[in-house]
Parts: structure tokens; sequence; C-alpha cells
């Protein structure tokens, strides 16, 4: 039998076999995408905003969440991205011409809307989004293949693009109730959370300016309208989730976020506060980071993506990849954890984290959904 022209119509081809692996991962890449979205918006738990693609400050999936090209009328723009890549996979597996018309039309298209969002991606949010930088590929690919090897045409099928349009439209309804379900239990619990924080008790920002800063805004830290002090140990597992949290916090409030950084080690050996040894690692790791404020920021990533290894010798590594062996034995950068410790006697710390947000103390840590309802208040009343 001849074959036809097309990418589905002869078979488990090799080339229908390589559409069918695109397709899958294509589905598996969006469905990612709307669960973040979900997770980072309306975060139900500690921590559960932290993404396995928040790369680095340019290569991270939060600019593209928190933008508006992010979901259309409460929609997850990455939902599209779960129908066009079902479409073709239901193509290679019940195949047709008719199937196959469609998928091909649909693939341009995808693509095309694929380039506009990498563009604005460059231009307008200034970052890239691995997981959707690789949707764009895969779109791509998919593309590619129907040119080459199959149907190449603009135009779908009539009567297939309505079925699916069906099954797009409802699909769309769910995750838009789905989407408005989950803001109005966030607006309950966020009022809930801003007139905790308003009610607390106003203790001011700690007397002294910490000279290890994590993100600035503006040249004075009292300068800023959001303010916060972060009391933390470098061998505490939650202030590694507070770590994980700042730079998502100051990206989502450019230019009004400062955060300085206090070390408060839960090790006797450099805070007198504590009655043991309970992390043997955190006052050497403090010593480290201590021992030059313009490499501060990240020696500090650098140690919380390492905590798990810290006891067996990766503070020596980083200290070695830095230059600064020297600096865990140095008295003078000792004194300067000491002294940051003392801060602490102000808010009667005990435990990490601790953070001080406008002078009000919050021990532990919230989701950041709840961080970000409190900022807003906070902006907002510095307007009135």
């Amino acid at each position: 039998m001849e074959n036809k022209k097309g990418l589905t119509l002869n078979g488990m081809t090799g080339l229908n076999f390589l559409f069918i692996l695109n397709a899958v991962a294509m589905i598996s890449v969006s469905i990612y995408l709307t669960t973040h979205f979900y997770s980072t918006l309306y975060p139900t738990q500690l921590g559960q905003s932290s993404s396995l693609c928040n790369i680095s400050s340019f290569f991270n999936c939060d600019a593209a969440t928190y933008s508006k090209a992010a979901s259309l009328v409460g929609v997850p723009t990455s939902f599209f991205g779960i129908i066009v890549g079902l479409l073709f996979l239901f193509s290679s597996l019940m195949p047709s011409e008719a199937l196959e018309k469609t998928c091909s039309a649909v693939s341009k298209y995808n693509f095309i809307g694929c380039i506009l969002f990498f563009i604005f991606s460059l231009t307008v949010l200034g970052s890239l989004c691995p997981f959707c930088t690789l949707y764009y590929v895969l779109s791509g690919i998919a593309f590619f293949l129907f040119w080459r090897f199959g149907m190449n045409t603009w135009i779908p099928d009539i009567k297939i693009s309505s079925a699916w349009s069906v099954l797009l439209i409802g699909g769309a309804i769910f995750m838009h109730q789905t989407t408005s379900g989950k803001e109005d239990l966030r607006s309950k619990l966020n009022v809930s959370i801003v007139k905790q924080f308003n009610t607390m008790s106003s203790l001011a920002d700690p007397t002294q300016e910490s000279p290890f800063k994590i993100h600035m805004s503006t040249a004075a830290f009292a300068e800023a309208p959001i303010r916060i002090s972060v009391f933390s140990d470098f061998e505490c597992p939650f202030c590694k989730i507070v770590a994980e949290q700042m730079p998502e916090l100051a990206r989502r409030y450019p230019g009004k976020v400062n955060i300085q950084y206090f070390y408060f080690p839960l090790d006797a050996k450099c805070n007198s506060n504590v009655k043991g040894r309970f992390h043997e690692n955190a006052c050497d790791a403090a010593y480290l980071a201590a021992c030059d404020a313009k490499k501060f920021p990240e020696l500090h990533d650098e140690i919380f993506a390492n905590q798990e290894k810290l006891k067996t010798g990766a503070l020596v590594d980083i200290a070695k990849k830095h230059g600064l062996e020297s600096c865990i034995a140095n008295e003078e950068n000792k004194n300067k954890v000491i002294q940051s410790v003392n801060a602490a006697t102000q808010f009667n710390i005990k435990s990490t984290p601790t953070i001080i947000l406008n002078g009000k103390k919050i021990e532990g840590t919230i989701p950041n959904g709840q961080f970000f309802a409190i900022f807003d208040d906070i902006l907002s009343s510095t307007k009135k």
C-alpha cells in the first residue's frame, strides 16, 4: 500500500512515535505549569510556592506566573497547552485526515503564540520561564514535523475543530470556576492575616542596621516602605525556606522592599542565648558568610543550597571556591556574628527563623500569598 502524505496516517512509524513522545511532553509540561500557577498564586501550606524551575533571577517561572499573561479570565494560559497536547496525542492514536489537517493548522497557530510569548518574556518581563521555554521548543518541533512530513495547511477541519472547541470551552469554564473558588478562599484568609498583622505590637526596626543585605531597593534600609529583617540559622530547615522566599518577595515588589540578615545560630559556640550545640556547623557557616559583606548575598544562597552537606565539608569547599579559607577561624568575623546575635535581644528572639516586618515580629514564616496580602496593605496605607 502506498504511503499517504501525513505524519500520523501511516501507522506507528518512527516519525509518528516521535510525535507521540513530543505530545506527551507538551501535556506534562503544561500540567506542571498549571500546577505551579495554582501553588504559587494560591498556596495552602508553608513553602508550597517553591519551584524547581526557579533557577535564577533571569531563569524563573514566577515572573511569568505573576504577569498578566499567566491567565485569561481566570484560566491559566498553560491549560490551553494541555488541550493542544491532547489533540496531538489523540490524532496519533486515532489517525484520520480530518484530525491531521486540524493538528497541522493548530501547530502553526500554537507556535506563533509561543513566539509572541517568548518575545513578551524577554522584552516586558526581562526573564525566561524554563518550563515555558521547553513548551515553546516542543511546539516548534510539532510545527516542524507537520510542515516537513505531514499535511501542511492553515485551515483546520470544521467538524473536528468544533468538537475540540466544545472540550476547550468546557475545560476553560471548569478552570475559571476553580480559580474563582481559590480567589474567594485566598481573599477570606488574607483578610484575616492582615487583621492579625495590624493588631500585633510594633517593636520598631532593629536599632542597628545589619551590614549583611539580601536585597536593597534604597540606599538606606529605613527608606523602603517594606522592611524585612531576618534572624536566621544556616542549618535551620525552615530558615532555608525563608531564604528561598526572599527573592520572590523582592521580585514581586520592585523598588519597595529592603531585606537585611542577622545571624542567630542555634549553637552556644557563638550564641550565648542558646544552651547547647543544636546546629554544630551554624556558627562556622555564619563566620564564613560574615567575611565579606559584598559577597554575602552569593554566600548566603550558596550555603543554604548546600545545607544538607554542611556536615560533610561543604563549608570548606565554599570557602576555597571564593578564596575565603581563613574566614572561619578569623576573630573579627566571630565578633561580627556575635554583634549580629546581640541585635536579637531587642526582640526577645528565641528561635529561627524570626522575621521583623516593619517592626512586627513573625516567628516562623508564612506562605508567600499571605506576605503579599500584608505588603499590599502596607503599600496602600502609605499612599493615604
